[in-house]
């Protein structure tokens, strides 16, 4: 029993002291306090700054190795420490979200001074302006975006669909940044940007990803079909409907319809040809004949009204006759 209540009773003591620490964590700001965007170069007297989990010194670091000087920030928020006397910046930086002090950095006048910084800190060595080769892109996602700079952190270009793997792009200007990254300029739709050198055929070749048999023809016939064009290579196959459509001239149809010629009304109409009415008159006009026809079958019509009339005008005066002997009798 003393066993299985010191059991409890740690157990008890770890889920108090659990519960205070996850707490703590809660209680720290994860988001920034006001909405920015502008950008920061970082210069700071120890050659770098540190990225943290939250705006405080004390807080996780999120980086192996400083952030160096020339690299370019982008402040999404901002957190004010009042207590400290700073301001803290929300950033991205290689994937990851967290908060840098801004006292350590300098604002930027625009999205290009902090894209001509960092490719002055990559180094003449490893910025090529005057790059002229093509790359096909691949990507693990399937496809990947033009950006405005060298680096997710300077947006989207606006305007500009997916790039697909397997598209065939011309690169003018390349760099290898500090932090590793590899970008390119290139254009799409008629619109330049930058796009991750990484995500190339020739770059997943050296990471494994792809084999050698893997070719250029191979992957672009695979992945650089568009829609229209898958359209349009499926028209041939469709037409098959013309082969179909002898069906209906090979149909009994035309056949069916020799019954119309040999219908019974052109037997029924031989009989006023063949009247005596019709021989005679073939001297006249065509219109004389319905007019002789019409007179003909009015007499044969009229001709049989007698016979049943007198046979009702009998019964009639057999019926009256009947009444009034009837009546007769009854007086």
């Amino acid at each position: 029993m003393k066993k299985t209540g010191m059991i409890w009773l740690i157990a008890l003591m770890c889920m108090f002291f659990s519960v205070n620490v996850w707490a703590d964590i809660s209680d720290k700001k994860t988001e920034p306090d006001i909405k920015t965007d502008y950008y920061m170069i970082v210069e700071s007297k120890q050659g770098g700054i540190d990225i943290y989990a939250h705006p405080d010194l004390e807080s996780a670091k999120l980086n192996e190795e400083l952030i160096p000087n020339g690299t370019s920030l982008h402040i999404e928020g901002e957190v004010e420490d009042t207590v400290h006397s700073r301001t803290w910046g929300y950033v991205q930086y290689h994937g990851m979200y967290g908060y840098v002090p801004l006292d350590d950095c300098r604002p930027a006048q625009s999205r290009k001074e902090a894209i001509d910084s960092e490719l002055y800190i990559a180094g003449r060595d490893h910025v090529d302006y005057n790059a002229d080769y093509d790359v096909r892109a691949y990507a693990s996602e399937g496809t990947q975006k033009l950006y405005q700079g060298p680096g997710e952190k300077y947006g989207e270009v606006p305007g500009v669909r997916d790039i697909k793997n397997g598209e065939s792009l011309h690169v003018t200007q390349d760099a290898e940044l500090v932090d590793g990254s590899h970008w390119g300029v290139t254009t799409v739709d008629g619109k330049e940007g930058w796009i991750n050198l990484d995500d190339t055929e020739d770059a997943a070749r050296k990471r494994g990803e792809l084999s050698e048999n893997d070719t250029d023809t191979k992957k672009e016939f695979v992945t650089m079909i568009t829609s229209e064009e898958a359209e349009l290579s499926k028209m041939p196959e469709a037409t098959v409907t013309p082969e179909a459509t002898e069906a209906p001239t090979a149909t009994v149809t035309p056949e069916a319809t020799e019954a119309p010629t040999v219908t019974v009304t052109p037997e029924a109409t031989e009989e006023p040809t063949a009247t005596e009415t019709l021989e005679a008159a073939e001297t006249s006009t065509s219109t004389e004949v319905p007019k002789e026809t019409v007179a003909s079958a009015s007499e044969e019509s009229n001709s049989l009204i007698p016979t049943p009339f007198w046979w009702i005008a009998a019964a009639a005066v057999i019926a009256v006759a009947g009444v009034l002997i009837y009546h007769f009798k009854k007086k």
